[in-house]
């Protein structure tokens, strides 16, 4: 006889919510956060709640627009941290799903959250901005909506790339408010094409904050950009950006970058057109697939651990030392990773990237400067399962930035 599935939505949850509630009020103030939509949810309805994913604090910072407790989808990374991560699932039911991947069984539990009159907390993009573009999801997605049948919420963050901009954890003074942009009931859209339901999602989704007029205060507005900048666009060196106060400099031929309180950039080159970190970033990643790959060493970091990441299990170090990519091989200390093993990888908070094969979940965690991106941007340009499956959709140019 087949086992019957445990409950997901408990009364417990709800309690944990009521009692964290007023820390959350806290952590709120302290980030000048704001929320300015009220959403009441009846006993027994369930709603998908889907949101921009502006900060690593967005899923406390949504809640407070709501009444009743929403079930937040987070990264299996987040909960594979032992006694944290327990703690997230037995509180909260927070729900975990692999990163990068289609995950069916996160998927089922969504569904049957849903099913017992739960509310679900999305955030599609998957990832948590680095240079105020929206991340691709799967145009699937709409499909899974369809599925559910439920009220869709849409829920905007604003100002949260100039409060907690993602390459740093120091807050910066200015406008950070939350608020429903938009409801759709199932009526709305159920005649709608996948395609349709797609774009609408993903239009009301799209939040550029350097478009507003908004400013953000901060001593060191530029403090570790490299860990997303690693390419200069004047001499085309990489691994040569250092930041500090206002400015992101190249120490090989003295290009200068200056990021200002408005989210912009200025350079001291009138040849290099950049204005938003956006331009930046799209330019890394034209340079990345133009660029020649030799036997050498591609990219290299020191102060590097690799951990364990496994669900629910505390991090295991595995090595620790200096990280260097080549074409065929990645070496981390004193492991050596075949780049043709290589099944996912993506960038986890600022200094951090997971690593998957079939054998093996892993963590790789830097030093203050560190880099994560270079390295998941590399693995979709060498011979990779990731590139081989198509699996990352995340690294791909948008050019909207209106």
């Amino acid at each position: 006889m087949e086992k019957e599935n445990k409950r997901l939505v408990l009364k417990r949850h709800s309690f944990y919510r009521a009692l964290l509630f007023p820390v959350v009020k806290l952590i709120a103030a302290i980030y000048g956060f704001k929320n300015k939509s009220h959403f009441k949810i009846k006993k027994g309805e369930s709603y998908l709640v889907l949101c921009n994913h502006q900060t690593g604090l967005d899923p406390i910072y949504v809640m407070m627009a709501f009444n009743r407790h929403l079930y937040a989808v987070a990264t299996d990374t987040l909960m594979s941290n032992g006694f944290t991560s327990k703690l997230l699932s037995h509180c909260f039911g927070v729900i975990p799903k692999k990163k990068g991947i289609a995950d069916y069984d996160a998927n089922k539990k969504m569904l049957q959250v849903i099913n017992e009159g739960g509310s679900l907390l999305l955030f599609p993009e998957g990832n948590r901005q680095y240079a105020e573009f929206q991340f691709s999801f799967t145009k699937s997605f709409a499909k899974f909506i369809k599925n559910l049948k439920r009220t869709v919420i849409l829920y905007n963050l604003h100002g949260g790339t100039g409060v907690q901009p993602r390459f740093t954890k120091k807050k910066r003074k200015g406008q950070f408010y939350g608020k429903i942009r938009r409801v759709l009931r199932y009526d709305d859209y159920k005649d709608m094409s996948d395609e349709e339901l797609y774009e609408l999602v993903s239009e009301e989704l799209k939040i550029y904050d350097s478009n507003s007029p908004q400013k953000y205060k901060s001593k060191a507005s530029a403090e570790y950009l490299e860990r997303i900048f690693f390419v200069c666009p004047k001499c085309g060196k990489v691994e040569t950006l250092y930041s500090e106060g206002d400015f992101i400099e190249c120490k090989e031929c003295g290009f200068k970058v200056q990021y200002t309180n408005n989210l912009h950039l200025v350079t001291n080159d009138e040849n290099i057109k950049f204005t938003k970190m956006l331009d930046w970033y799209n330019y890394q990643i034209r340079y990345l697939k133009d660029m020649q790959i030799g036997d050498g060493v591609i990219f290299s970091d020191e102060e590097v651990g690799l951990y364990t990441s496994y669900l629910y299990e505390k991090r295991k170090l595995i090595t620790k030392g200096k990280i260097e990519l080549y074409k065929d091989r990645l070496v981390i200390g004193e492991k050596t990773i075949k780049v043709s093993d290589i099944v996912i990888s993506s960038p986890v908070g600022g200094t951090k990237f997971t690593l998957k094969t079939d054998d093996e979940d892993m963590l790789i965690i830097g030093n203050d400067r560190f880099n994560p991106l270079k390295y998941v941007f590399m693995f979709n340009k060498l011979d990779t399962k990731m590139k081989l499956n198509n699996l990352d959709i995340h690294y791909t140019l948008d050019e909207r930035t209106e």
